[in-house]
Formats: C-alpha cells, sequence, structure tokens
C-alpha cells in the first residue's frame, strides 16, 4: 500500500484544470485531470526496474543505495560520497580510502534501497531469542 501511495502522491503533481462541454453549451469545471502519457511515466518509475545508470544521474550525496557493476554480477549496498575530484562510490561502511574502484569494482548503475519492513500495526517488533530481546523500531513515514 505504501508504494501506490508513492504513487498517487506523484500524479497530483500533474494533475490540471480544465473546463470542459457538459452538453448544455456551458462550461463545466473539472479538476484533477491526467494525460495517459505522464500515468504512463509515473508507474514506469515506480516498476520493479529501477535502475539509474551512473552516466544519466549520481545518487544523493551520503545515502545507502544499491550498486550495480558493470564487471560483477551481484549488486551490493554502499553509498556515493561528493569530494572535492568529483565524488566515489564506497561499499557498505568502507573507509575513504576504500573506494569500489579502488577494488576494481565499477558501477554502472544505482536505484534506492527499498523501504524497512514495518508491521501493519507499526507495532515494535521483539526478537525474543536474544536475552533481553532486541527493539525493532519501523521506519518513520
Amino acid at each position: 500500500m505504501q508504494e501506490l501511495e508513492k504513487i498517487l502522491k506523484e500524479l497530483e503533481k500533474f494533475t490540471f484544470e480544465a473546463e470542459v462541454y457538459n452538453g448544455d453549451f456551458e462550461g463545466a469545471d473539472i479538476d484533477n485531470l491526467l494525460c495517459l502519457g505522464d500515468v504512463r511515466d509515473v508507474l514506469r518509475n515506480h516498476m520493479n526496474d529501477r535502475w539509474i545508470p551512473i552516466e544519466k544521474r549520481l545518487p544523493e550525496d551520503n545515502y545507502y543505495i544499491l550498486l550495480s557493476f558493470a564487471n560483477l554480477s551481484l549488486p551490493l549496498v554502499g553509498r556515493y560520497e561528493k569530494d572535492s575530484e568529483g565524488g566515489a562510490f564506497y561499499l557498505g561502511d568502507c573507509d575513504e580510502q576504500d573506494t569500489c574502484a579502488s577494488m576494481n569494482l565499477f558501477v554502472n548503475a544505482w536505484m534506492l534501497l527499498p523501504e524497512p519492513y514495518r508491521t501493519e500495526s507499526n507495532e515494535i517488533v521483539r526478537d525474543e531469542n536474544e536475552e533481553g530481546g532486541i527493539e525493532h523500531f519501523p521506519a518513520s513515514t
């Protein structure tokens, strides 16, 4: 349901008001009209294939993202950091000396990570296998 709410919010950006013929030769105001092309584009952006080539756009600075590599078939979690030379990709929490390129991993695309799992009631989930239980808080909206 969360993904549908995101789609509806994005579609709201493309709505417009129009005056249309209502059969009585008078104009009737109708709001929230959408062009089919806008709807198609928004839906395609929310489909499973959301990889963004680095040539098209670089990710925001210092957020965890999923990285795709030209020379590795397995995507990995990492981040992008801007610097005086432009910027670099890093795996997970690697420090500044261990860029992906320095490890011969060549990023060709990236995508946002999915939302963390939450229960439908947004309650705190405790892992009772651990002594005292570990609290897992749902992501805030």
